[in-house]
C-alpha cells in the first residue's frame, strides 16, 4: 500500500514557519520566573545556613572567652571592686584610648594587677568590630601557665584580644544590694559587678554579627558568676581550704592548728614620750582566751567553723593622761586595723614622730611593695594612737600581729 496520497494533506497542515515572536517571549518569562524563584530559593537556603553558622560560632567564643576569664578568676586572691582606680596598682600598663577597664585583680606572687578591658575596634583592625575585650597581664605557656620568668617583668606584658564582636548596646548592670559596678559606665557589650568581700564577680557579655545578606543581627548574650579561688580559700591544697577571712574575722574553713605572734609595734605619749602599754587579746568564737603575748600562742586542732578575732588596747588608764585607745577585728568598719594576706600593698603612711615604719617590722614578710607571705598567714596593723586617718599620729604600726594556719593532716 502506498500513502504517497497523504503526504500533501500533511505539509497543508503544518506550517514551517517555527514559533511566534509572543510564543519565545512567553516561554522566556516563565523560564525566568521558574530560575528567578530557584535562585532565591538557594540564596535563602544558604543565608539560613551561614546564619546558623554565625550563631553557633559567636555562642562558641562567647563561652569559650568566659570559660578563659573565669579560670583566671579562679587564681585571684583579690577582685578589684573599682576597676578605674586599681589600675594604679598596675604602674606598667596604659589604658588604650576610648577603653574601659572592666575587670581587675590580684593573683598572688603576680607584681602587678591583671586587666581585662573592652576598647572600640580601631579603623584597619583585624577584628570585628563594634569592639574586643583585651587582656593584659603575664604570658601564658602552651600549657594555660604563667611564664615564670615572664611574671617578674611586667613591663614586657602586652595586651591581646580575648574576644572581638562585642555589642555597642547598653546592658543594664543590675548589681544586687551589696554589690558594686566595677567601671560606673561600664554598660555596653561588657560588664561586672563585684560583691562588697571582693571575691565573687558577676559580669555580662553581649556579642553581635552583622551581615547585609540576612538584614538582621545576631545577638547573644550570657551571664556568669566567678570566685576568687583564692580569696575564698587561704591557705587551700588542691580543693581543701583552710580558713577565709570575712570583715577581717578570721574563719576556719577545715579543722586546723593556728599560731598567733606579736612582731612588734610602737606607741609613745607624743613625740619622744614615754612608751605606752600595748594589751593584746585573742577571741575564739567572741570569747577572750588567755594569751601572754611575750610568747607566741599556738592553738591545736581547732574545729571547723572556730571564729578568731584580735583586739589590741593601748594604754591602762593611768600612762600619758589616761590614754586609752582600743582596736578589734571584731569590727569590720574600724579605720584603726587593716588585715593583710599575701600580695597586699603595705600601706602608705608616715611613721609618727620618727617612729619606726611598718616595713621594720615586716621587714621579712616584705618584697617589693607587697606583703610577702604564704596563703595560710595574716597579718593584722593597729593603729592606737587616733582614730583620725588625716592625724599625724595615724601611722599603722603600733601593734603588729602575725597568724599562721596550718591544716591538721
Amino acid at each position: 500500500m502506498k500513502f504517497t496520497g497523504f503526504l500533501p494533506l500533511i505539509k497543508r497542515n503544518h506550517s514551517n514557519t517555527g514559533l511566534s515572536l509572543l510564543e519565545l517571549l512567553l516561554g522566556s518569562a516563565l523560564m525566568s520566573l521558574v530560575v528567578s524563584v530557584a535562585g532565591w530559593g538557594l540564596v535563602h537556603i544558604m543565608a539560613t545556613d551561614q546564619k546558623a553558622s554565625a550563631k553557633e560560632t559567636i555562642q562558641y567564643n562567647s563561652n569559650r572567652a568566659l570559660e578563659f576569664l573565669s579560670d583566671e578568676i579562679r587564681l585571684a586572691r583579690k577582685i578589684e571592686s573599682d576597676a578605674v582606680a586599681s589600675l594604679a596598682e598596675a604602674p606598667d600598663f596604659t589604658l588604650p584610648a576610648g577603653a574601659k577597664p572592666i575587670i581587675v585583680f590580684q593573683v598572688p606572687d603576680v607584681p602587678q594587677r591583671i586587666i581585662y578591658y573592652i576598647r572600640p575596634v580601631e579603623e584597619g583592625d583585624i577584628w570585628q568590630g563594634p569592639n574586643v575585650i583585651e587582656r593584659w597581664g603575664p604570658p601564658l605557656n602552651i600549657e594555660g601557665q604563667y611564664n615564670e620568668d615572664d611574671i617578674s617583668q611586667p613591663d614586657t606584658w602586652e595586651s591581646n584580644v580575648l574576644i572581638d564582636s562585642v555589642d555597642d548596646e547598653p546592658i543594664t548592670s543590675n548589681c544586687p544590694p551589696d554589690w558594686q559596678a566595677s567601671h560606673a559606665d561600664g554598660t555596653k557589650g561588657f560588664n561586672a559587678c563585684v560583691d562588697s568581700q571582693e571575691k565573687l564577680v558577676s559580669f555580662n557579655l553581649a556579642t553581635t554579627v552583622d551581615n547585609p545578606t540576612w538584614h538582621e543581627a545576631i545577638n547573644y548574650e550570657v551571664k556568669i558568676t566567678a570566685f576568687a579561688r583564692s580569696r575564698i580559700t587561704q591557705g587551700f591544697t588542691e580543693d581543701e581550704s583552710s580558713f577565709t577571712v570575712i570583715d577581717k574575722k578570721l574563719i576556719l574553713e577545715k579543722p586546723a592548728n593556728i599560731k598567733f605572734e606579736v612582731l612588734g609595734g610602737e606607741i609613745t605619749c607624743g613625740a619622744g614620750g614615754v612608751d605606752i602599754p600595748v594589751e593584746t587579746n585573742l577571741y575564739i568564737d567572741e570569747t577572750q582566751h588567755t594569751w601572754d603575748t611575750n610568747s607566741s600562742l599556738t592553738l591545736p586542732n581547732q574545729p571547723a567553723g572556730t571564729t578568731f578575732d584580735v583586739e589590741s588596747i593601748a594604754g591602762d588608764g593611768s600612762t600619758c593622761s589616761g590614754h586609752d585607745l582600743s582596736a578589734s577585728s571584731a569590727n569590720p568598719n574600724s579605720p584603726q586595723l587593716e588585715v593583710l594576706v599575701n600580695g597586699d600593698p603595705v600601706p602608705d603612711v608616715t611613721p609618727f614622730a620618727n617612729q619606726n615604719t611598718i616595713e621594720f617590722f615586716l621587714q621579712e614578710y616584705i618584697k617589693d611593695g607587697k606583703i610577702n607571705i604564704a596563703d595560710n598567714q595574716v597579718i593584722y596593723l593597729f593603729e592606737l594612737g587616733s582614730r583620725d586617718k588625716g592625724s599625724s599620729a595615724f601611722d599603722l604600726q603600733d601593734n603588729v600581729v602575725l597568724a599562721t594556719v596550718d591544716n591538721v593532716n
